[in-house]
Parts: structure tokens; sequence; C-alpha cells
């Protein structure tokens, strides 16, 4: 293929005639169309024409990349104008720098019309004949530096990909990365160079999407960078088998650890394809370098050979640096820079605009990668020149600790800091390890080593890991260890609790110390953006530890956008408390049509007990933090209700008792005027937590518990389902539907849910699943025609699937910090909401009832959790003076 210029006339250029010449083969594929050649050479021609004429110069094109069919026609037909392209991010901050910077005569994108007036204005740079490409490289998007690639050498790299990958024209590729990214756009430049089919994509490896579209065009390779086997891995590997024509899949873009690409290429190799690994950068074009498939399993530390017609080699230093540990160039092994020749290699940079006028300025390419070539001719990459920092008076190669740490399977990235190695990374149970591996491989002391845990890490829009970001985050952590100590988790939890931070055992855990569910749901969200990251059952950690993960992490600092698009993990039981309350207050005000919530309450209760008060191995000490939660219940209801019975007939004589289940009527129409089954949801629970205390206090109850865990919820679910069922007669209406008997096998099910979860309750994996696959079917086969209401009946089974299969969600942050006040006042809600709504509903206002009850019960609830802290607080005060008196 050969790109020649020609001028607004019209006629087939080059370009468009070598596409032709292709014929009814398949080019491209989109959702909307397939074009073959033919049909991309006639849309390449006409769209040419709509470009200024060279004859009146020729312009610099800046085009707004995507992986679609209009880009790819504009970027076509602008090479084949004879023009200079400037490819551009999507819509971003880094897009409007580069036009800012640059002023491309035309800015043109998605098939958008040419500005008539380009056709009239004088170009505003001078173009070399032989400039055909400009890129920003992947380390300074939205930088004025630009790299100036010739048609030779996009040319020459695609020929020598398009080689040593084997691609011939039945292969298909889809799309992974975006073409404003080199080694995106070598994936379109080799196929289309030999006549292969390129399938466009805009989605994620982790989105079904990608897959369906992958798997409907049967797909041959495809492109990664380690951020994308990040996500293989998390989607499965085993989607890779859906892919029935896979050939290959290629991985560059970064250093992905041996282990990794060790793992990759079994994978691979197992279902008939193979892993290319292989090393680049901008300034040359594309690819430099690759691995031989046989030998990714063999020598995964290594990036391999020079592509063809390229050449490597490694200039080690003249002299020894008196502040280097690096060899005088005396060692013949000695690392050096690696020196890369070849015809793809740029022009030169363009830091200006009379850059672009310049011709050709290098024969080689100095990579700033530190390697060495092996015994067997293959090139390794041991660290980064200019990567290093002085800690201490050491100077220390960042990359290398980097490939160290890597070694041993950890993902992550360091910065060095003058007093300080600041490494960066997603494995929270592996801090250690992560202090260890970078102490040992830098020489500096353990000390000197500060671990970071991130979400994720920054990274720029090709994947890659963000420097620039990186450096902002670890001076993001130096700003939050000034922070005062209030927001360390042991002063969160102290705060909850009402105790003294200072007198806070290290060793305690937060169920030690008294926590319960309610006090949890608070404190979860706050924790979680505190410590990122943050372990599912922190509430069995000790403090201690909490305190010295929170040292070690730092949220991930992201660009402007970045705290609208901040997601937090949020315990499932949360999530279902808040929603539930909702349809419970909605249902009762007419606002929302969900009945069936309450039922589901009824089992996170029983939940919540398993996760908060059942690891005491003492019997006194388990009944007494059972007798403590339901103290946390039933104290405000009681008192709620002794206050408002006298002021409404909505309650009775023994409604501030909560014994409607002893003096209650038997139906709904013993009293048509007041529902004295309103609160039994409170006495289900409540009764259910004293019947738990009451075991718990015999010894023999409490070590069969520790024993066989899930013996005493199986029991309970037992009792509940011979009142379910009707084998124990209650005499129907209320008494089976919402009496603690008959919900008794809910507080039994959530109780079973949670030790099936539980970390070391099950002898393995497998077990834990069939042991929630237990409980499911409890709940599929129980709560259907439990009420003859079918929604209804569906909304619990929902809500119980959920908290069996789905131990946590991911939301937004400002949709967290809604969902919490919500799940952490659902008592008071549920209080208050009886006397709230009626007036207002009944006047027609269905949506503000359903308001003012939920307002009404948040105030309730911050008023009594600041007076129960104030009490909390000043109780160890007058026992002090009533011991001095």
């Amino acid at each position: 293929m050969t790109i020649t210029q020609v001028g607004h006339t019209g006629r087939v250029g080059g370009l468009a005639r070598a596409l032709a010449a292709r014929g009814r083969a398949v080019a491209v594929i989109d959702d909307d169309t397939t074009l073959t050649y033919t049909d991309l050479a006639l849309r390449v021609s006409d769209r040419a024409t709509e470009y200024p004429a060279v004859a009146s110069g020729r312009r610099m094109i800046g085009l707004v990349a995507g992986n679609t069919c209009d880009f790819l026609v504009d970027y076509l037909a602008a090479l084949e104008a004879g023009h200079a392209i400037l490819l551009l991010p999507p819509e971003s901050p880094a897009t409007r720098s580069l036009v800012d910077s640059w002023t491309p005569d035309v800015v043109a994108g998605a098939g958008e019309a040419i500005p008539s007036s380009s056709h009239h204005t004088p170009p505003r740079h001078e173009l070399h004949p032989d400039l055909a490409l400009l890129l920003s490289t992947s380390g300074s998007t939205g930088s004025p530096k630009l790299v100036r690639q010739s048609r030779q050498a996009v040319l020459s790299n695609a020929a020598a990909i398009a080689e040593y990958l084997r691609i011939v024209p039945g292969d298909r590729a889809i799309t992974t990365l975006p073409p404003h990214y080199c080694y995106g756009l070598s994936v379109i430049h080799s196929h289309l160079l030999v006549g292969a089919s390129v399938v466009l994509n805009e989605d994620s490896v982790a989105t079904p999407e990608f897959w369906e579209r992958a798997g409907a065009h049967g797909v041959t390779t495809f492109a990664a960078v380690p951020h994308t086997v990040e996500l293989l891995e998390r989607v499965g590997l085993d989607r890779l088998d859906h892919l029935t024509r896979l050939r290959y899949l290629t991985q560059a873009g970064g250093r992905l650890a041996p282990e990794k690409v060790r793992s990759l290429a079994e994978r691979l190799e197992a279902r008939g394809a193979e892993l290319v690994v292989m090393y680049g950068q901008t300034e040359a074009t594309a690819r430099m370098g690759y691995l031989p498939p046989h030998l990714a399993r063999s020598r995964a530390g290594a990036i391999g050979v020079a592509i063809p017609g390229g050449a490597f080699r490694v200039d080690r230093p003249n002299s020894a640096d008196p502040d280097s540990s690096e060899s005088d160039g005396s060692d013949p092994d000695a690392p050096g820079e690696l020196v890369y020749t070849g015809p793809n290699v740029m022009m030169g940079y363009a830091r200006d605009s009379a850059d672009l006028a310049r011709g050709p300025e290098l024969t080689e390419l100095r990579t700033g990668d530190l390697a060495r070539i092996a015994d067997d001719g293959l090139v390794e990459i041991v660290g980064r020149m200019g990567r290093e920092a002085k800690i201490f008076g050491h100077r220390i190669d960042l990359g290398r600790v980097e490939a160290a740490l890597a070694d041993r399977g950890l993902d992550a990235w360091c910065v060095g800091e003058p007093d300080r190695l600041v490494v960066v990374t997603r494995d929270a149970d592996r801090t250690q390890d992560a202090r260890a591996g970078a102490a040992s491989s830098s020489g500096l002391p353990a000390s000197a080593v500060e671990v970071l845990v991130v979400d994720e890490p920054p990274r720029t829009p090709a994947g890659k890991i963000d420097q620039m970001a990186l450096r902002e985050l670890v001076a993001a952590r130096s700003r939050a260890v000034a922070d005062d100590a209030a927001g360390s988790p042991g002063e969160l939890i102290a705060h909850a609790l009402g105790l003294d931070a200072r007198e806070l055992d290290p060793d305690a855990t937060f169920v030690d110390l008294g926590g319960d569910s309610l006090t949890y749901v608070v404190l979860s969200t706050k924790l979680e953006e505190r410590v990122p990251g943050l372990p599912r059952d922190w509430h069995l950690c000790p403090v201690g530890e909490l305190d010295e993960l929170a040292r070690a992490c730092v949220p991930t600092v992201a660009r402007w956008w970045a705290p609208w698009r901040a997601w937090a993990r949020v315990d499932t039981s949360i999530v279902l408390r808040a929603l539930f309350i909702l349809a419970i207050v909605g249902s009762h005000t007419r606002a929302i049509a969900i009945i069936g919530g309450a039922h589901v309450l009824v089992a996170l209760a029983g939940y919540s007990l398993a996760r908060f008060r059942l690891h005491a191995t003492d019997a006194r000490d388990r009944a007494r933090g059972v007798l403590r939660t339901a103290g946390r219940i039933a104290v405000p209801a009681v008192l709620w209700l002794l206050i408002v019975t006298p002021l409404t007939s909505r309650y009775h004589w023994y409604s501030p008792l909560l014994a409607t289940n002893l003096f209650g009527p038997r139906s709904w129409w013993e009293d048509r005027w007041w529902n004295p089954w309103q609160m039994w949801f409170i006495e289900a629970v409540v009764y259910g937590l004293l019947l738990v205390a009451a075991l718990m206090a015999v010894p023999a109850v409490s070590r069969l518990d520790r024993r066989w865990p899930l013996a005493l919820p199986a029991a309970f679910v037992a009792a509940g389902l011979t009142v379910r069922f009707g084998l124990i007669d209650l005499g129907g209406g209320p008494q089976v539907w919402y009496s603690a008997p008959a919900v008794l096998w809910l507080f039994g099910l959530g109780w079973a849910i949670a030790r099936s979860a539980a970390p070391g309750r099950s002898d393995s994996p497998a077990h834990a699943v069939w042991l929630r696959i237990a409980c499911s079917v409890v709940a599929l086969l129980c709560a259907p025609g439990w009420f003859g209401d079918p929604g209804r009946e569906v909304v619990i089974t929902a809500g119980l699937l959920a908290l069996i299969w789905i131990p946590s969600v991911r939301l937004p942050r400002p949709v967290v910090r809604v969902i919490t006040p919500l799940a952490a006042a659902s008592l008071f809600i549920y209080l208050t909401h009886f006397l709230v709504y009626p007036p207002i509903r009944d006047a027609g206002h269905v949506w503000l009832s359903f308001a003012a009850s939920i307002a009404v019960g948040l105030l309730v609830w911050v008023l009594w959790e600041r007076g129960a802290r104030a009490v909390r607080r000043s109780a160890p005060r007058a026992a002090r003076a009533l011991r001095r008196g």
C-alpha cells in the first residue's frame, strides 16, 4: 500500500486504490454496518474531496479519535488528501490543551462537515512533506510536545507487525484500545495493510457487550495493556473460551508481571491460542520488540527480540556515577540504556510550530529503558532511566523496584520522596510484603518505605499509570497525615460508641467494644472513606490493625470530576435496610406500592445478630451482648410508645409493653379503628433476641453453637415453619403473618445466612456455596404462597436472595451518603411514621406524607444518638463522682 498526495479533484488516489484492490473482502464491521474494502475505498475517496486541496498547502487536521466507522473514514481520507493528522483524544481537558497549543487548520471528527472556510484560509503551519502523523506520547497527553511520524515509519511498522504476528486476510481484530494511542492505531494499520478485518468496538472487556460483539463476529485477536489483563482476570479468563476463533492475544503498553504472563499464556495455550508480549513506544510508531509466543512461559520476564527490520543494542555507561551502584562498563552483563534502530523511528519531537517543517532528525531511538541482553539473545528490561530518586542520599531506580515487586506478584507503583520511598498498591492484604520487597530491592530500611493502598491507581486514557497523578496522590497522602487524629478508625469507633479513645484497647474489636448493627451502619461508610479496601469483616478486626491500615491507605486522587465518579463498597445489608424502610413508608403512605420489606428486615435482624453478638466464647458475655442489642431496639420503642399512646387512639394499653402477641386481636376486624399490629416488626425482633439471649446464657447451648454454628439457626427456621405451614395453628390472620412465632423462620434464616458467609465457618469455598444454596432453597420454597400475594412474596424472596449471594455492592459516594443515614435511622423512621403520614396523606398529599415521615424519623434518630452519646460520656464521670463521695 502506498500513500500519495491528491488534490481536491474527486479522483481516486493511492490509498483509496490500494483499499479498492482488496475488492469484496470485509474491511470494517461495526454495530450498524459492514464495509467491504471497495465500500471503504469509496467512502474514503468521497470524504477526501471535502478536505482542502493540497495545491493550496498541506494542512494540519485535528481528528477526534474513536473506534467508530466515521473516525476511520475521516482518518484515511485525511491521509488520502495528503494532509498531516494530529490525533486527539475524545473531548477532555487534554483535547482542549492540544487544540489550544497547536491550533490545527481543521478540527474534525465523527463525520462532521469540514468548514468551507478552511478551503480558503492559508495553512497555519509549514509541514514537512514526509510528515503524516502527530501523536501525543502516552506519558504527556495534553503536553505541547508531539511525536512526528512519517508515512514510511507508519507503513514499515505496520508491515513488520503483520509479519511477526503472521496476520492474514482471514484474521479479524476487535478494537480494545483508543486509536489516538499508538498501540490501538497500529492494530488498525497492520490489519488493513494485509486485507484483514477490523471490528470496531468502544466497550470495555469488562462488559457483556464486548464479548457478545467479539463472539458474534468471530474475532481472531485483540490487543491488551496490563489494565486490560486486570479486567480480564476480574470478569474471568474463561470468557476467552467463548471466542472460538481466537488465534492470539497481544500485550504491550507496560510491563506485565512474569507470573501473569505465564498464567495468561497457559490459559491461551490450553485452548489453542497464543500470547504475544510486545514492547514499543510512540516514538517508534508503535512496536520495537516482541517475545516469540513459544517463549511466553519459559522467558516471561523478557521483552524478546527486535521486530523485522529493527535492531537492539545496550549502551552501558563509560564511567561510574559516584552516587550510583551501576557498573562502569567493565561488566558485559551490566544493564545499560536500550537503543533501537529501524525504519519506524520517529522523525523527532515537535515542541513548537517551527519543528513541523523539520525533516527526519533521528536514525536511532534511545528508549530511556535500562536493559540487558541475555545469553539467549532476548532483551530484558530492568528499570527506567530518569525514574530515579535520591532518598537519604541513596539513588534508587524506581522502575527496578517496581519490577522486583512485580516478580513477587504485586501490582505496585513507586514514588520517591526525599525522606521515604512510597509504594502504591491495590493489594491491601499484602502491605507487609510490599514494604519488605521494596526495602530489599532498594537497599533502604523498611522504616523508610511507606505503603499506600488505593482502590485503583490513576491512569491515562490509554490505560497506563498516570505518573503525575500518582505523585499528586502521594502529596495528598502527606496532607492527610497532617490531619488531626480524630479521623482515625479508633477515634471514629470510640466516638460512635461513646468511649474515650485514649483508653481504647488496640487489640479490642468493634464487637468487643459493644458495637452493634445500628452503629455498624454509620461507621462502615465513614471507615470506607478513610480506608479504601476496608475488609468486609472489619468489625472483627482489632482497632490497632484498622488504625495501621488507615495509615497505609489514602483514597485515589483522580481528576477534577472524580468526586462525582468515585464509588464506594457498601455492605448489602445496609442497602437493603435503607431500601426497605423506604418501601415500608412508601407502601403505608401509598406513594410506593412495594410490600414485604419488613419481613426482610426481620431476616436482617437475625443476620446482624450472628455478625455482631455471637463471637464471644463466654456464655454470659454472649447473653449480655444479645440483651444489649435487644435494648437498643426495645428502649426507644417503649419510650416512644409511652409518650404517644395516651395522645392517640392508634395504640392500646399493651402497646408500650410490646405485648400485642399476647393481648392483641386475632384478626383485623376485632377493632377496625386502630391497628394494634403496627409494631409487630419491633415485637418480633425483640422476642427473637430475648429468646437467643436466654439460650446463650446456658453454657451447654453456647458451646453447642460454637461447635455446630448452623444448629440453632436451623432449629429456629424449623420451629417458625411449623407456624408458616399450619402445623401449629395460631388462628389465622395476623398471627400467621406478623406474630413472633410466624416470622421466627425468617429470623433464623438471616442467622444462618450470616453463618454460611462467615470467614472460617466453612470447610472450603465449595462448602460455603452449598450452604448458601441451602439457604436459597429455604427462601424459594417457604416465601411463595405465604400471603396469597405474589408481589409481596417476590419482594421477600428477592431480598433474601440478595442477602445470600451479594455480600456488597459498589455505589457512587453521593448515593452512599444518602443510604447510610436512612439505614441507620430505619428503626426511628419505622416508629414515628405511623403518626406522621395519616393526616398529610388523608389531605391528599401522598408524596409530602412520605417525605415528612422520612424527615421526622431522621430528626428523631439524630436527637436520640446525641442524647445517647451524652449519657454514655457522663456515666463514667458520675460513677467516679459516686466513688469519691
